[in-house]
């Protein structure tokens, strides 16, 4: 069962839409397996090492940021009461997004051509641009005021912030360094992505979602507002901080610390209406989204530890619990949510009470395929982990190998939920003509 109410589905875009970049995410996912492969422990040299960084992009642009731009074209027009403008513009989202994820790939990870430089700049540019553009539009003039509607708001801001620094660096990469502290511009970098950007709209979502398809209460308001205001503080602080007094760790920590607090709050508060959910039944959704926060609560302490250890496996660890263990593991689950959710909302919403045996939602992605799906996630977190740590070839194979196959499994998933096709609609009597008949020639 699922709560829609407070929900404006009639909004919703065209399934093609969405469904474009969620079936694109899959093939980044099982290329950073094969780069996990490819590279093995020479991943963990240095965290600036070209082969990571080309790496952490293709993790966070061709996997997250594809899923969760998808995921936005579905869920403002839903949430926020408003048709996304110029959904023409989608495809060219998509396209300029997937070219220039492998373009900057390519080049920043194997140096195969300088100029896919450019051809990186105009895809991410544009994608973002447009997207940018597009969401702009529909955030700044809806008239809901849900903390979900503000943190998507920030998390646009936030990306914004990183694509312009990103062309700084990519400027530098083509032309040579600019005389700045390029490890502060990184620092600020990071914290508008992953922070900013990724987890600014992974919690603002699931203040919505959560309650909708688990049936548990809603998220108060002025606690959703708190904590975006904890996280919006941060997001300004830190970057001044790390500006103005990048070596000296009391005001870095004073920076970040209403963020933590937020997601302290935002912890504690989820914990409470997991517990007062109307459906008590644990099913693998709910332990990937335990399984993500867990992760990412740990992982969010690591960067805290860095002044007092400056050890590049702990910046390893903070990556791989972050984007792997924490943020991958929350997409998982949301998605084995939300793809039979829309498949059956496009296909079959209409044809409830009129056609008999029309597939529930939980008839389109098999149960033992995502508990699968689970096993396989939880055992590459550890083997990535443990790869680290010790650049045990093995544990770092098998990790590559957990990867793809979760992109595999992932691509099964949208093949297998989106192959149900509806059945003809019945035909439905016309009234008017049968009132027809009563009048006089």
């Amino acid at each position: 069962m699922i709560s829609t109410s407070g929900l404006h589905i009639d909004q919703a875009p065209p399934l093609h839409i969405p469904f474009r970049f969620f079936a694109t995410a899959p093939l980044f996912i099982s290329a950073a397996g094969v780069a996990v492969l490819y590279w093995g422990s020479d991943l963990w040299l240095l965290p600036l090492a070209p082969q990571t960084v080309a790496l952490t992009h293709l993790a966070v642009l061709g996997w997250i940021s594809m899923i969760m731009i998808g995921a936005m074209y579905q869920m403002i027009p839903v949430l926020a009461a408003l048709p996304m403008p110029w959904l023409g513009m989608a495809p060219w989202v998509h396209g300029g997004l997937a070219v220039g994820v492998t373009a900057l790939v390519l080049e920043i990870g194997l140096g195969v051509h300088r100029w896919l430089l450019l051809v990186a700049s105009v895809g991410l540019g544009l994608a973002i641009g447009l997207f940018a553009v597009q969401t702009g539009r529909a955030l700044m003039t809806t008239t809901v005021k849900h903390p979900t509607v503000n943190a998507m708001r920030m998390a646009v801001v936030a990306l914004i912030g990183v694509l312009v620094l990103g062309g700084v660096f990519l400027g530098e990469y083509a032309h040579g360094f600019l005389p700045m502290d390029r490890h502060m511009v990184l620092g600020i970098h990071l914290t508008w992505g992953l922070l900013g950007w990724v987890g600014t709209l992974i919690i603002g979502v699931s203040m919505q979602v959560l309650p909708m398809f688990y049936v548990m209460p809603l998220f108060p308001v002025a606690v959703g507002n708190g904590i975006l205001a904890g996280l919006g503080m941060t997001l300004i602080a830190l970057p001044m901080a790390l500006w103005l007094t990048p070596d000296r760790h009391l005001w870095l920590w004073l920076a970040a610390l209403p963020a933590g607090v937020a997601i302290g709050v935002y912890a504690w508060t989820m914990k409470k209406l997991f517990a007062a959910r109307k459906r008590k039944i644990a099913d693998v959704t709910y332990q990937f989204w335990l399984v993500g926060l867990g992760c990412g609560a740990i992982g969010l302490v690591i960067p805290i530890l860095w002044p007092l250890n400056d050890a590049d496996k702990w910046r390893f660890l903070f990556g791989v619990l972050y984007l792997w263990g924490g943020v991958s593991s929350i997409i998982f689950g949301m998605l084995y949510k939300i793809i039979p959710f829309l498949v059956w909302f496009h296909r079959f919403s209409r044809l409830a009470g009129l056609v008999e045996n029309i597939p529930m939602m939980d008839d389109l992605i098999p149960e033992r395929v995502a508990r699968s799906h689970y096993i396989i996630h939880c055992a590459t977190i550890l083997m990535l982990a443990t790869g680290i740590n010790s650049k045990w070839p093995l544990a770092i194979f098998m990790a590559g190998v957990g990867i793809i196959v979760s992109g595999g499994i992932l691509a099964y998933v949208i093949y297998k939920a989106t192959s149900h096709q509806p059945p003809p609609a019945p035909e439905i009597p016309d009234f008017n003509s049968f009132f027809k008949d009563f009048k006089k020639p």
